[in-house]
């Protein structure tokens, strides 16, 4: 809990060290931001009441149900950190400084190099993101369901993955299975890290191995789902 407070209290600080500073402009950036994330949050938690047994009848609708699904969720692949970072910098530079050329040209650089270095650095982070998945043969968003012999990774094929955010997710169909453990020779450990759960999969007998991170914290919709997904591996949340 205390990286939590921490991450929230950074959030909450920068636009008001901003604005102390004189960056007003940075500081209505960051707190916009800051609020849009939250409101997105909100506004997912209330669109999608049910996503437990929604994600169950979409596992189902592709898997069948012998074995039947004990539970599904969607999640993400793990991030490289280091990579991720670097693809963030670079895509976040590039957009201050064209952000920049483009402010000037009405008088505002300093908020255009604000802007383009924040929407640099969501178009770093979801490149990097999908490159992570495509390596591993998945999608930056997958569906993990569990039955009593097997985890199987479906694909969760968002509209536009570059900058999409997932308010609903019912017009969202799976078609096939990237992946597949068996149950029986799969150890799962879960490790937390703040509000989110780094689920960590492998075949002892492939050496086969994959890393996903999914929500714990109580504000997503995908909690409950998650926690069903953790109890089918007989994991602790």
């Amino acid at each position: 809990m205390a990286k939590v407070f921490l991450v929230l209290g950074v959030f909450l600080a920068t636009p008001v060290w901003l604005y102390s500073d004189g960056d007003r402009g940075g500081a209505l950036l960051t707190g916009g931001i800051f609020l849009g994330l939250l409101a997105l949050v909100v506004i997912r938690k209330l669109s999608n009441p049910n996503l437990t047994e929604e994600y169950l009848e979409k596992a189902r609708a592709v898997l069948g149900n012998d074995p039947e699904v004990l539970a599904a969720v969607v999640m993400a692949p793990k991030d490289d950190r280091g990579a991720l970072i670097w693809s963030i910098l670079k895509a976040s530079l590039g957009g201050e400084i064209l952000g920049s050329i483009a402010g000037s040209t009405v008088g505002a650089a300093g908020l255009g190099a604000d802007l383009g270095g924040t929407l640099g650095m969501l178009k770093g982070m979801h490149a990097q993101r999908r490159a992570n998945a495509e390596a591993q043969g998945l999608l930056p968003v997958v569906l993990v369901a569990v039955t009593s012999t097997a985890i199987s990774v479906l694909d969760w094929e968002r509209p536009d993955q570059d900058f999409y955010v997932a308010v609903h997710e019912t017009s969202i169909t799976p078609s096939r299975v990237l992946a597949t453990l068996d149950r029986s020779t799969t150890v799962a450990t879960l490790k937390r890290n703040g509000l989110t759960g780094l689920l960590y999969l492998g075949e002892t007998t492939t050496g086969k191995s994959i890393a996903f991170q999914g929500a714990l914290s109580p504000m997503s919709p995908d909690a409950k789902p998650m926690r069903g997904v953790l109890a089918a591996l007989n994991l602790k949340s």
